[in-house]
């Protein structure tokens, strides 16, 4: 999660943010603070995603610069320590990988424009094996049904997402990022924590 309060307010979105406690639990009870598993991209990658962002200047905006990362799930149990524990162990067997960014899109349901990455190979091992064993605690934007991985570019539920959007779309080139590292993100009010992180070995 870009580290700052830009990410917060789209996880706060209307109930429709994608990785915050406070949304998307049913009738758990509400609670400030999350633990997220991300996948933190290599610095290149994120100069791109970077680069894309400062389309916003052009329309007389500024935005938080992001942190350069997936979310693979977003967990809303009680229990941080053994989700912690649990994600180093799948974790252990996986390599580093790539993802493939393939396009910039809006995602009207949480107000963001979003770089996508396909949905397949590790990244989505990755998280149907987080699911598999979290499924009942992760929250409703990263369980199975519903999770799209994306980082974001930007967030704002007051302005018109797709002329933006359509501008970044005429900068961007696909691209591979690498990701070599896990982290746990915590987030409350008050910004962002990496709290813990796992590195990625070749086998």
């Amino acid at each position: 999660m870009d580290r700052g309060k830009s990410g917060l307010a789209e996880a706060k979105s209307a109930l429709n943010g994608m990785n915050d406690r406070q949304i998307g639990i049913g009738t758990r009870e509400v609670n400030t603070v999350m633990l997220c598993a991300i996948a933190k991209i290599d610095t290149q990658s994120r100069e791109n995603l970077l680069a894309l962002q400062q389309v916003t200047e052009r329309f007389g905006m500024t935005v938080k610069k992001l942190y350069g990362h997936i979310t693979l799930a977003a967990y809303v149990g009680e229990d941080d320590s053994a989700f912690i524990a649990s994600c180093k162990e799948i974790l252990s067997a996986y390599a580093p990988f790539s993802v493939y960014y393939e396009k910039v899109e809006v995602l009207g349901a949480t107000s963001i424009i979003a770089a996508t990455p396909r949905k397949e190979n590790a990244l989505l091992d990755i998280h149907n094996d987080i699911a598999a064993q979290w499924g009942e605690s992760l929250d409703h934007w990263t369980g199975n049904d519903h999770w799209q991985p994306h980082t974001t570019l930007i967030y704002n539920p007051q302005i018109d997402l797709q002329v933006i959007a359509e501008a970044m779309r005429k900068e961007f080139i696909p691209f591979f990022a690498h990701v070599k590292r896990i982290e746990f993100s915590q987030a409350a009010d008050n910004g962002y924590e990496i709290v813990d992180a796992i590195d990625l070995h070749q086998r």
